[in-house]
This record gives structure tokens, sequence and C-alpha cells, in this order.
């Protein structure tokens, strides 16, 4: 395996150290040259084939069973080379049968001799023209098919799908023909040989059907083993795939790995223009074979050592990164534990995930080697399908017309499981597991993950979920790790003294995965692009709040709209994310729903109309006072408006390299930190949000935000002297 590791890894990174962006990365000033990054590359090897290991183990595993397959299968292959080998003697025996038969006719007519070596001529002139018919056949077939299952739409046929039909027509009927010509020809030679005449119509030997019978049984023979091994072949076909998805993964972890080493070496760019035309690492939506390490993981890693078994959730908002987190852990890499992950059913069914969670783990353990693979063996078969076993003996004896016949039979049947006995097997599955891996000289444990558990709706459904997934949570040395929804952490924190709630009481520990710091979404950025400028990577944080998943949409939306003919100014960038953020507002209104007027408003159209975003938040004010129950959705929406006005009015050509180093601190009362702070408590805490709004623009020399119900100042949204970093 090390070796197929050092020679991919090295071919690889060869690749990536000749991809267009890196070689462009590494013309810039400061940037390391290609020799140390492949040193680099070469010591932190392990981390990057950590990334893509999941891939890896796929591959590996439809290696493994395509090799156990191929040495269970080596007999049967014997056997099917012999049927083969035996199949292709009767082709040739019935050209030859029909051959000499012809022969031997004409000879009887013209009274002369037939030599092997005539009838050897004639056979192969025979099998030169069964294959001008069989190519004539299949050229018949071919181009009927297209007549015969022409698409309803008109559309070109399924080439793949074409060619199976023409090749098992005609090899049906080349087959057929054969068979027939072996049995009358045997039969008219010995026919011949026998009587000194040429047989009439009616002159043939009863056994001609037994030897055309025998022939279909070996071309039917042939026939199975070959469809077998065409299987086969489409087993190696998926090993193949699954090998280069593996390859490809890596080759994504390199990269990321190479843009992170050269950001962090080249000093970080101050522009306010874009001029990145391509950047294919934000091209992959979800990429986990980049990973950037956060203070959650490091968090969770820590709890996780310091507990023998139990629960772990790991809640969050959505977007924030816990699946990706929650991957990381169950991570094959990882050599200190044995994971298993799963994904919690949006439609929640107790009996279908609790069979689903006995599978995964049982071909999880089946895979590894370890003594209760064979447990897990017995424990999948019984998940995978009712099996029925019957044994039968017979006794005729008979004479005369006269018989005496004896029976006698027994017949058993696997019953699905009920649920305590699906539960019941689990435990067992996981205690035993859990125990062998504690008891290995290298001691280790069973990690079992949960993920998307806030997909299950409603709250009272994932309080089920939680209530029957906790008959499992006791097993010693088994740790379980959840991803909850924030609303379920609330409900337990704000669980009354006293009263355990559900979730309080089915989890030990919780670890709060928060948004990305700034410095950390800065280091997720250059994994993905290289010699992305400073206040576009601030702008992209802000707007996102910290989600890795917007962060990433943002930046991928603003390089689209850079042309290599012209870079994009960050005025544009901003106004056009900006307007991208005002439409997503708009477009949430639900016809007829509540406070559907209200985001109507935040059209791009309607908000010029309002003399701009400044203007648009003091109109939505008086405009939820007059709509029954808005109050709270008002307060939500002007904030919205004030906080993209506010990013609009910093985020400016005129934006300065002092301003963008200052509010990197998090001290700094403007800082990039509390604008993402701030986009995260609007519509959670609308009243703090709007005075952090209030403090942030001091900082920033903007005007202040105008009182409920007041129109904005005519300076609303502009730039004063006293903006940091800005030109007076």
């Amino acid at each position: 395996m090390s070796d197929v590791h050092g020679e991919v890894y090295a071919r690889l990174l060869t690749r990536a150290l000749r991809d267009p962006e890196i070689v462009s990365a590494l013309a810039e000033p400061g940037a390391p040259s290609a020799d140390e990054l492949r040193r680099t590359a070469g010591d932190h090897r392990a981390f990057v084939l950590a990334q893509a290991r999941t891939a890896e183990e796929e591959w590996r595993r439809a290696q493994a069973d395509v090799r156990a397959t191929r040495r269970r299968r080596r007999l049967k292959r014997l056997l099917a080379w012999a049927v083969w080998i035996v199949a292709v003697v009767l082709i040739l025996a019935s050209i030859m049968a029909s051959t000499w038969a012809g022969r031997l006719q004409e000879a009887y007519g013209q009274h002369h001799v037939v030599t092997v070596a005539e009838v050897l001529e004639y056979a192969l002139y025979a099998l030169i023209g069964m294959a001008v018919v069989v190519a004539g056949l299949a050229c018949i077939v071919w181009f009927g098919y297209v007549v015969v299952a022409e698409k309803p739409s008109g559309g070109p046929p399924d080439e793949d799908r074409r060619l199976m039909v023409t090749a098992a027509t005609t090899a049906v009927l080349v087959l057929l023909l054969s068979a027939i010509s072996l049995g009358e020809g045997a039969s008219d030679v010995a026919w011949q040989l026998t009587t000194g005449r040429v047989p009439e119509f009616e002159d043939h030997y009863a056994w001609e059907w037994l030897i055309i019978l025998g022939a279909l049984a070996v071309y039917g023979a042939a026939g199975a083993t070959a469809l077998e091994e065409l299987r086969q072949l489409d087993l190696d076909d998926e090993v193949t795939r699954l090998s280069n998805v593996w390859q490809d993964a890596l080759r994504e972890s390199l990269l990321g790995f190479l843009r992170g080493e050269i950001s962090g070496k080249v000093a970080r760019p101050h522009a306010v223009s874009l001029a990145i035309g391509a950047a294919p690492g934000l091209s992959n939506v979800r990429s986990p074979d980049v990973h950037v390490r956060t203070a959650a993981e490091a968090a969770l890693l820590s709890i996780t050592d310091a507990m023998a078994g139990g629960s772990v959730a790991l809640a969050g908002p959505r977007g924030v990164g816990k699946t990706e987190l929650l991957k990381e852990l169950c991570n094959p890499a990882r050599k200190e534990w044995l994971s298993v992950e799963v994904m919690a059913p949006v439609a929640y069914d107790r009996r279908e995930f609790m069979l689903h969670l006995l599978e995964v783990l049982c071909r999880r353990v089946r895979a590894t080697g370890l003594k209760t693979a064979a447990l897990a063996e017995r424990e999948l078969r019984r998940v995978r399908s009712v099996q029925t076993r019957s044994n039968e003996s017979n006794a005729n004896l008979g004479w005369g017309g006269f018989g005496v016949s004896m029976k006698r039979g027994t017949s058993l049947a696997h019953q699905p499981m009920t649920y305590p006995e699906i539960v019941n097997a689990l435990r067992t599955l996981l205690r035993r597991v859990a125990a062998e891996l504690h008891d290995a000289p290298v001691r280790r444990r069973l990690v079992v993950g949960v993920d998307e558990l806030d997909r299950i709706a409603p709250a009272t459904a994932a309080r089920d979920f939680l209530n029957e997934l906790k008959a499992v949570f006791d097993v010693p040395h088994c740790l379980f790790v959840l991803s909850v929804s924030d609303e379920a952490l609330r409900e337990a924190d704000l669980a009354p003294l006293g009263r355990r709630d559900a979730f309080d009481s089915a989890i030990d520990e919780v670890v709060r995965v928060d948004p990305l710091d700034y410095e950390t979404s800065v280091r997720l950025l250059d994994t993905r692009v290289v010699g992305l400028p400073a206040p576009f990577s601030a702008l992209f944080y802000c707007l996102s709040g910290g989600s890795p998943r917007d962060l990433l949409r943002m930046a991928r939306a603003a390089i689209a709209r850079v042309t290599p003919e012209r870079p994009c100014p960050l005025s544009e960038v901003t106004a056009a994310l900006v307007e991208r953020e005002l439409e997503r507002v708009a477009n949430s209104a639900v016809p007829g729903g509540h406070g559907e007027e209200l985001l109507q408003l935040f059209h791009a159209p309607l908000v010029a109309a309002h003399g701009g975003l400044g203007g648009l938040a003091p109109n939505i004010t008086r405009q939820a006072a007059l709509t029954p129950g808005g109050d709270k959705l008002g307060a939500t929406l002007a904030n919205r408006a004030h906080y993209l006005d506010t990013i609009g009015g910093i985020f400016t050509d005129d934006l300065r390299e002092e301003a963008v180093t200052a509010a990197a601190d998090p001290d700094f009362p403007g800082s990039f930190a509390a604008l993402a702070r701030a986009q995260r408590e609007i519509g959670r805490t609308d009243v703090l949000a709007r005075s952090s709004l209030q403090r942030i623009r001091a900082a920033w020399g903007l005007a202040a935000l105008p009182e409920s119900g007041q129109a904005s100042p005519p300076e609303s949204g502009g730039v004063t002297s006293t903006r940091p970093g800005h030109r007076g």
C-alpha cells in the first residue's frame, strides 16, 4: 500500500506543480520555489493523504471484494474455460459435419471418393461464409434496432443497449443454427456411411435431437458463464472508477495544500480591484478533500479523548461546518478508533433507521477483518434478506405402469426481526466490537457519527429519535457523536430546573461549533484561491457571517464577475453582492404569507425608489407599524437594510490598507469580526444587532442610524473624514 501511495503521490504532486494556477502563483514575489513546495508537500504527505482517505477506503474495499470474488471463482473460471472450449469445438464440429455430409451427398451422385483434405478445404470456405453471414446478420439487427426501438422523442438510440441487443440476437441465432447443423450433419454422415445411400427427408436417426439439445445446453452454459464474466468486468470497471475518484480527491487535496502554502509565504496583496480570472478551487461546492482546522475541532478532540464512551453533540447553526467536522472525526485515516457514519432520516422511522445503522456497522466491521467480522456477516444476512431453506428427498419405484413414490421435505424461513430484536442485535454487535477494539494490543475505540439530526422535523420527532437512539448510548468504549440544531440546544439549556429535557438526558457533552473567525476564513479562502486581495477576503467574510458555505458562495459569485479584459473594482463587487442579498431577501416572500409586502420592498427598483438602503430601513419600520404582528419582522428587515448599507459604506474603492489592518484586529470596535457578529445577530437579537451596527458605523465614521420611524439623514451611507484609513 505504501508503494502505491508513494508512486501515486509523487505523480500527482508533479501534475499539481504544473497546474497553471500554481505556476502563476509561484511567479509572484516572495513565493516559494517549486522544489521547496515539493519538499514541504513530501513532509506533509500523511496529512494530505488523510484528506482523501474516505475515497481511498472505498476503492480499497471494492478492490478487496473483487479479489475475494476472484479467489472464490477460481474453480468456476476453470469450468467456464472448459465450457467455452467445448462450445468452440462444437461450432467447428457443426461446420465439419454439415460440410462432410454435403461432400458425401455430392460424392454419391458423382461416384467419387471424398478425401479429408477436400472436407477441410470446404469447411474453411464454410467458416468464411459463416463469418460473412454473421456480419450481415449483425448489420441487419444493428440498423433494424433503430426502427424497432426508436425513442418517442426521436433522439438517438442508446448505443450500449443497441450493441448488447445486436450481439445477443446474433449469437442466439448463430448458435441455434450451429446446433441444428451439428445434429443434422452428424445424422446425415452416419446414415450415408452405414447405409451407403443419400438419406431422404424422413431418414434420420432418433439421436439427432439429443445432439441438438446437448449442443444447446453447452451453448447456454457458455452464455451464462460469459455473462458472469461480463459482470466481473463491470466490477473491475467500478474498481477503476473508484481509483480515479480517489486520485482526483487526492489531487484536490494537494492543490488546496499548495495554495495554502503559497498564500502563507506571499505577502497578502492590498488591492481594490479583483483581477483573478479563474479559481478552480471554488468550482467544488463541497470539497472534503481540503480541510482547515478550527477551534471547534480542537475542543471536540479534547473532549472525546477524555471520554471512555457516551454521546457528544455538535451544535451550531446551519452551514457552520458541523458535517465537515463530523466527517473529519470519522475519517478512516484516524487509526485511534474505528468509525462509522450515518445520516439521520428526514422522515424518521425508528425501525428502518436502526436497521440501516446495523447494516452500515456490519459492513464496516466485515471490512476490517476483526474477530467479530463473522458475527457482523451473520447479522448482515439477517438484515438484507429473508432466507428460505428446504431439504427434500424423493424415491420412485415402478414397473409396467405401476409405481410407488415417497417424498420427505423440511423448510426453514427467517422471519423479519422485530424492533426489540434489532436493538438487541445492534447493542450486542456494538458491545462485542468495542470490547475487541479496547482489548487489542493497540487500544482503540468505536465511534458512531450521526449527521443531519437537525433535518428531522418537527422538533418532537427529533426528541423521539434521541429517546430511541439513547437505548444504545451506554455501550462501554463506544462513543456516539451527533450533529444537532441550535433549537435543540436552546431547548435543553432553557429547560426548567428539576426537569431534564430529552436532549439533555441523552447527551453527555455538547461542543459548540461557532462560525469561523476572520483568520480561519482567510485560511479557508487561501486553500481555494491564490492571491485574493485582503479587502475582498474581508468583504466575503462579513457578508457570510463566518459561515463556510456562504463564504465560498460569496467568493464564487464575485470571481464569476471578473473577465480577462477588465478587473472588477471593489465597489462594483460590493454593489453586486449587496444586490444579490437584497434579491435573496425579497424572493423569500411567500405569496399571501406574513410580511409579504415588507419583503417585497427589498427588490432593487423599490430600494432605489426609497432613496437607497439608508432610506429603506425607516420606511420598513413605518410600514411594519401598520402591519398586524409586523413589529418583529420589521425590526429584522430594518437591521438587514442597515447592515447592507454599512457594508456598502465600508467596502468602497477608497478603502485603504491601514483600515483593513485595523479592522482585522478583533478589539477594534468596527472590526470585521464585529461586522460578521452583527450579521448573525440580525433576526435573533435585533436590539443587540442595532446597537452593534451603531458602534460599527461610529468606528468607521459613517452616519449614525436614524431613530425608528425617522427618515434617513442625507449623509446616510456616506463616508466622513474620521473613517479609519480613508482619504480625507
